[in-house]
């Protein structure tokens, strides 16, 4: 999105009622929050989170200094106002950060605002989830002066932050729970950011008792992170409205940021902000080495997805070897079995065509035959001898024994010479004797 387009953007996007401050505790320091509307409680990477998210100070990993000046208009009295970041890693503690922000507000007519910030910052991985957790405390010191009036209160912040790996950030922040002002200035604020490649959207919704008010911003980056054009919906003092707009210088390791507003009413209403950050970051690369350094990690991320590709592919090509093989074999299988089933279904014909005859037949019974005795035997029978046999033999072959060969010679005895039949000659078989067989 070019820097033209943001104010045409934000104009309509933010056209509901704007915050109207009842007093100073409503205000946060920092030009570069000012310019997003105060939408701040996701954005990481910043000394100012200690004033809107101590869960954020874990992301910052080198000692960083931040001063801030600026000025808001008003009915009446204008105000002026200044603040101070200073944040650290913890020595050896890993994953913790700690700050230290002060803010200061003067405004004509002897009404001023001090408010002294001591928080510190962690982080941890959820185990199942393997996503990080962000999360804060801070002890507040806070000095309201009014003419004729003074108090003193002493409070806590606690913030707690999530992310996810498609760039959306989820935060819920409890701020100014205050104890010796007389009242409650006890504030929840539900947070959400989204970065889509160069541009982070985000929305922060604040409670305060009854009032409730969702603030919008937007921040682009320009030229590989050296500018930043911001957008968002102005925190306003004494009911002026107005859209805030900003730049950001990021020359690592120095930062300057601007914030201004465009009043919806025109430029003769009398509301609006302008500020000016400065920031440096103590041992970190300059802008040229941070460039070389991310278009480094760049190559070497993308060389490890052309890796990947390639092991991808090589993974591919064999699976789908395998797969040609394994197809072959199932081919194999396939044929066998349609073979199989044709042998079956031939069986399965014949075992049908079995029942069938089965049943047929069990339906259709063969008439049972009845019992014919056999035709008694005739005697005698007639029997002509041949070369070579003796009565024995004949009375063996029809009586089925030798010894009965005398009934024989009895009953042919003029056929008989020397006890042997004449070859030849027909002889007369008499009927066995009863019981002689």
């Amino acid at each position: 999105m070019k820097i033209s387009t943001l104010p045409v953007f934000f104009a309509a996007l933010l056209l509901s009622a704007p915050a109207c401050a009842a007093d100073f505790t409503f205000l946060r320091p920092g030009a570069r929050a000012n310019a997003m509307g105060t939408a701040f409680s996701t954005v990481e990477d910043d000394a100012y989170a200690v004033f809107y998210n101590p869960a954020n100070l874990t992301t910052l990993t080198a000692l960083e200094t931040r001063f801030e000046t600026g000025r808001r208009l008003a009915p009446g009295f204008p105000e002026g106002e200044v603040s101070l970041a200073y944040i650290r890693p913890v020595p050896d503690v890993e994953n913790k950060t700690a700050g230290f922000g002060y803010y200061a507000v003067r405004q004509g007519g002897g009404s001023s605002f001090d408010s002294l910030t001591f928080g510190t910052g962690k982080r941890a991985v959820i185990k199942y989830f393997q996503q990080p957790v962000f999360y804060g405390t801070s002890f507040r010191l806070m000095s309201l002066r009014y003419p004729g009036k003074s108090q003193l209160g002493l409070g806590v912040d606690a913030g707690l932050r999530l992310e996810s790996d498609s760039g959306l950030r989820t935060s819920l922040v409890l701020s100014d729970l205050m104890f010796g002002l007389g009242r409650s200035l006890t504030t929840i604020t539900l947070g959400n950011s989204y970065r889509l490649k160069n541009s982070l959207f985000l929305a922060d919704l604040k409670a305060r008792g009854s009032y409730s008010e969702v603030f919008l911003g937007l921040e682009q980056q320009l030229f590989n992170g050296l500018l930043a054009a911001r957008a968002g919906k102005g925190v306003s003092l004494g009911g002026g409205r107005y859209l805030a707009l900003g730049l950001g210088v990021n020359t690592l390791p120095w930062t300057i940021d601007l914030a201004w507003s465009i009043p919806w009413a025109g430029y003769n209403e009398i509301s609006g902000y302008y500020g000016f950050n400065v920031g440096y970051r103590f041992g970190s690369r300059n802008f040229s080495e941070k460039l070389v350094g991310d278009a480094s990690r760049q190559a070497e991320t993308l060389k490890n997805q052309i890796d990947d590709l390639r092991l991808q592919r090589s993974n591919l090509e064999s699976a789908i070897a395998t797969y040609r093989v394994n197809k072959g074999m199932l081919e194999t299988d396939l044929t066998m079995m349609q073979s199989r089933m044709r042998e079956m279904e031939t069986n399965l014909r014949e075992l049908q065509l079995q029942t069938l005859e089965v049943q047929y037949k069990k339906e259709n019974p063969k008439p049972v035959k009845k019992y014919s005795p056999p035709a008694p035997e005739r005697w005698p029978k007639l029997h002509k001898a041949a070369a070579g046999e003796t009565l024995r033999s004949i009375a063996s072959r029809y009586y089925g024994n030798p010894n009965l060969w005398e009934r024989i010679y009895e009953a042919n005895e003029k056929n008989i010479s020397k006890g042997l039949p004449a070859e030849g000659a027909i002889l007369t078989i008499p009927a066995p004797p009863p019981g002689g067989r």
